[in-house]
């Protein structure tokens, strides 16, 4: 038996002491049976079937109780622990020699037929349909079948009209549903695209093109200048070879690989980084589902993309409190008209049409609508929402994991900084005499801008970028008389230039080259001492995030592969800079009580920079690495990530695995991320936020959102429209509940009255399709009033608990109220034809009021409500004045005492509302602001 943990082993042990019990409680009912059966022959002749029914009776029993025995238990299910990384760097651990025998290869590769024999089909994952998927999810869902239910009584009960608007709105929200949940689950298929559609080994002793797919363990993978890896494999030999690993690992750098020496990581080449300078040969280590993207694609499977969002699960619970008051409400008044001795099937059909009247039958499509013009406000921002149930977990973020390279920074290398011995300035800036020589040294050491391979290494681009823009270009242009190109194994490169040599690389390379140094313009003797001091300031240029890159000259007549006697002039310091923007986007979520936690795979002294430069990193920061975390059980990384800001080294399964204890401790974590080791989180976070431009298009199709600008700020602006919604849900629940129990509330009290029905089944129909889903789509489509992100409550369904609850309570009663006596005093002045009419206006005009009310709790009337009412007003004014419309509702023509008591019980309505709203706590607390600390969920 393999556990993963010891909750499972826990798990096992339970079920087994569950078993046993179950055991006895069956054993026990079966004695009892044959007991019974024995009692009975023996006293007469029961026959066959009569027999039976003992044991068959103790069978169900059985059956019952090992169903109640066993029930519960269930445990989440762990994305991380169901994958393993297959940790490729291991193989560079050994050498050459010792893999190539593990692998029972050569360095001339496999022959045709060892190929053959060594490769394993993989068949494709059998995927449902998912169309049959989303139908079935919709159908599955509670308020569908309750919503089925009412439309299927409405109409055996003779009220058609009822029905057919019941199922318009269940079409309208199974097709939205459909919708929404057809856009996921296409991440995996994407990975697999990524894959490189060819791949060049050696079979037989000659280099072939051969399909990504038919590479197999052992083959030698033969690597040069635009290829994408096709497998992960360990170097066997390399010239100037250089790799981009950013999509996979989040490095910001190019990675110099090597076949000997260095970091074990060095040695190894990974599926589906690409190559960018030099060449290799490498032997193949691991294929498919075996490489580290495997690992990724089989994260990604690992995800259930449909999981249900909290919004939803309190949706469906708030319906099923409903249904047994809006069935007791129109049981009472069903039941008074039978007491009136009114006939059976018009009192039943107008109990039924009070009853459907109290069902919120917009619930569905409040939300679904809700996010779908979040989702087209954020769309004019540059946020595309892919998913828009993420708009509510949107509102409810409280904490933020953001990949480093192209979210936090620009993805793109920049020189970042210039510095002699003495000085240093960060760029962009005015470069002075001094400074500018060191670039242009740098510029100098490597090949001219019009030379083929002028923009090979990244790294000699970026010089001759920030040299063109310091004004330095015709000076570049000056002909190179020698050169020497870099390679991995000198780590520098040198040109005789104007008779001067030029030489620029790492530090370690080129300070024991040197015997002076130059300070203020002239040269000075160079000492152990001294150039031991020029490595430290390396190190410590190093340690703030910046690839370091020493500049020297010398004599012409040096020799080029190996000079001596250099002059030491400065250093160029390159990075990924920090994009614009992303420090005063930090502070809003710091302020807004968002915690944000940097994670990447680049080095922790980059990461450690970049966090201090953004804002995230303090006195009280935890930096953590991966390999800190891999080993830590549960409740161990739980408590340390409570306090990191900064994790560095972090692979795909690291990743998951933290948005994974951030979820278990009952925070709502956003993940964004650009490359394919950012996927598996994206799709496990409650909203994955992806790159538009710089992203990979696995990380697009695993994200709920995607930021067409790059710009982390929009991130923010999301957050502003998640918790509007939030905002604009709760009023509007409170609206569309609060109307339905207004309309309940007046129906069964004057039923309690003695009195007859208030409202008609026809005018109750005709008052739901102006009052039921209009005016709290109006509240729920309203915009941001301001972007003051701190100044917005992070509701989530907290808000839709005890607060939801009693505004649903204070605006019913506000409605009923005014409204009933509004009834009772047309009832006995004017007769039953104006009481019906009063209540008829002054329920809608009581609900068109609060609605007015809610929209301008901010201060300012949206348009969307201002619409809403002038229309419904109008409708209702036409109703109450056109003859034809009179006549097919059961009104009359308000007298001027039923005007003034439909305007009395509007006016009183909102007075009501907002007494009783006074007396309450606030509905939401605002949200505390926060530096570094984890957000306290609302």
């Amino acid at each position: 038996l393999l556990a993963p943990d010891l909750g499972a082993v826990a798990c096992v042990i339970e079920a087994s002491a569950r078993r046993r019990v179950a055991v006895r409680d069956s054993v026990a009912l079966s004695a009892v049976a044959n007991v019974v059966g024995a009692v009975w022959g023996l006293r007469g002749q029961p026959g066959v079937a009569r027999a039976a029914l003992a044991v068959n009776t103790a069978a169900l029993a059985a059956l019952a109780v090992g169903w109640a025995r066993l029930r519960g238990g269930a445990r989440a299910a762990s994305v991380s622990a169901a994958i393993a990384d297959p940790r490729p760097e291991r193989w560079g651990r050994q050498s050459i020699a010792e893999v190539l025998r593990d692998f029972e290869t050569s360095e001339a590769g496999l022959s045709s037929v060892e190929a053959v024999a060594r490769r394993r089909r993989i068949p494709p994952p059998r995927r449902p349909n998912p169309l049959l998927v989303a139908a079935l999810d919709q159908i599955g869902s509670p308020l569908t079948g309750i919503l089925a239910a009412g439309a299927g009584l409405s109409l055996f009960l003779g009220s058609p009209e009822d029905a057919v608007m019941i199922v318009a709105m269940l079409v309208a929200n199974a097709a939205a549903g459909m919708w929404q949940e057809l856009r996921t689950g296409q991440a995996a298929e994407a990975l697999g695209q990524m894959n490189t559609p060819s791949a060049r080994v050696l079979r037989d002793g000659r280099p072939v093109s051969v399909p990504a797919d038919e590479v197999v363990p052992g083959d030698a993978l033969l690597l040069a200048r635009g290829d994408r890896v096709a497998a992960d494999a360990r170097l066997v030999s390399a010239h100037r070879l250089e790799v981009d690993e950013a999509a996979l690992t989040g490095e910001s750098l190019p990675v110099a690989k090597a076949a000997v020496g260095g970091l074990d990581a060095g040695r190894v080449v990974l599926a589906g980084s690409g190559v960018i300078l030099g060449t290799g040969q490498a032997v193949v280590i691991a294929v498919g589902p075996d490489t580290r993207m495997g690992a990724a694609i089989a994260a990604m499977a690992a995800i259930d993309p449909l999981r249900q969002t909290p919004l939803t699960t309190r949706l469906h619970q708030m319906l099923r409190q409903v249904l047994p008051v809006a069935g007791v409400g129109g049981g009472i008044v069903a039941l008074s008209g039978l007491l009136r001795r009114e006939p059976a099937v018009p009192s039943l059909a107008l109990g039924a049409s009070v009853a459907l009247a109290a069902v919120p039958e917009g619930l569905p499509l409040l939300a679904s609508l809700g996010e779908a013009a979040v989702a087209r406000r954020l769309a004019v921002r540059n946020a595309i929402v892919r998913r828009p149930s993420a708009v509510e977990a949107l509102g409810r973020v409280d904490i933020v994991c953001t990949d480093k390279t192209g979210t936090m920074t620009a993805g793109r290398l920049a020189l970042a900084l210039v510095a002699d011995i003495e000085h240093e300035l960060r760029l962009p800036a005015d470069l002075p005499p001094e400074l500018r020589q060191v670039l242009l040294t740098a510029a100098l050491a490597g090949p001219h801008p019009d030379a083929p391979d002028a923009d090979v290494d990244p790294t000699d681009a970026v010089v001759n970028e920030a040299a063109g823009a310091a004004g330095l270009g015709d000076a570049l242009l000056a002909a190179r008389e020698a050169e020497q190109p870099f390679e991995s194994a000198r780590l520098f490169h040198a040109s005789v230039v104007e008779r001067r040599l030029c030489a620029e690389g790492a530090a370690e390379a080129l300070a024991p080259r040197c015997n002076r140094v130059r300070r203020g313009g002239a040269n000075y003797p160079l000492d152990d001492v001294g150039r031991e001091a020029l490595l430290e300031r390396a190190r410590q240029l190093a340690a703030r995030g910046l690839r370091v890159l020493m500049v020297a000259e010398g004599a012409p007549d040096a020799p080029l592969d190996e000079p001596h006697d250099l002059v030491a002039l400065g250093f160029l310091g390159i990075a990924d800079p920090l994009r614009a923007g992303v420090s005063s986007a930090v502070r809003r979520c710091h302020a807004a009580g968002i915690r944000v936690i940097m994670i990447t795979g680049d080095h922790p002294a980059t990461a450690r920079a970049i966090g201090r430069e953004a804002g995230l990193l303090g006195d009280d920061g935890l930096v953590l690495t991966g390999a800190d975390i891999v080993n830590l059980a549960e409740a161990e990384l739980d408590a340390m990530l409570e306090r990191a800001t900064i994790i560095a080294r972090a692979t795909p399964v690291d990743k998951v695995r933290i948005v994974e204890s951030l979820q278990r401790l009952g925070h709502t974590v956003a993940m964004t991320g650009d490359g394919v080791n950012d996927a598996p989180a994206l799709r496990l976070a409650d909203v994955g936020i992806a790159m538009g431009r710089g992203g990979t298009e696995v990380a697009r199709q695993a994200a709920d959102v995607v930021l067409a600008d790059d710009d982390f700020a929009t991130l923010v602006e999301a957050f502003v429209e998640g918790r509007t919604f939030w905002r604009n849900i709760r009023r509007a629940l409170g609206l569309l509940l609060g109307g339905n129990l207004g309309e309940l509330g007046l129906a069964t009290g004057a039923s309690l009255l003695g009195l007859a029905s208030p409202l008609t089944s026809r005018q109750i129909l005709t008052m739901n399709l102006m009052t039921d889903v209009l005016p709290a789509l109006a509240v729920v489509l309203e915009r941001p009033k301001h972007h003051d992100l701190a100044a917005l409550s992070r509701e989530g369904t907290s808000a839709l608990g005890k607060p939801l609850r009693d505004e649903v309570f204070a605006r019913g009663g506000a409605t009923a109220l005014p409204s009933l006596i509004a009834y009772l005093i047309a009832l006995r002045t004017g007769g039953a034809g104006l009481a019906r009419t009063v209540a008829f206006a002054s329920i809608v005009s009581t609900q068109l009021a609060q609605t007015l009310d809610a929209g301008a709790a901010d201060g300012e009337l949206g348009r969307p409500i201002r619409r809403v009412v002038i229309g419904t007003g109008g409708v209702l004014v036409a109703m109450l004045t056109l003859p034809p419309l009179r006549t097919f509702l059961g009104l009359v023509a308000p007298t001027p005492l039923g005007w003034a008591l439909v305007g009395a019980s509007t006016l009183g309505s909102v007075l009501l509302a907002r007494a009783l709203a006074s007396r309450g706590p606030p509905t939401v607390a605002p949200t505390p602001p926060s530096s570094r600390a984890a957000a306290i969920p609302v």
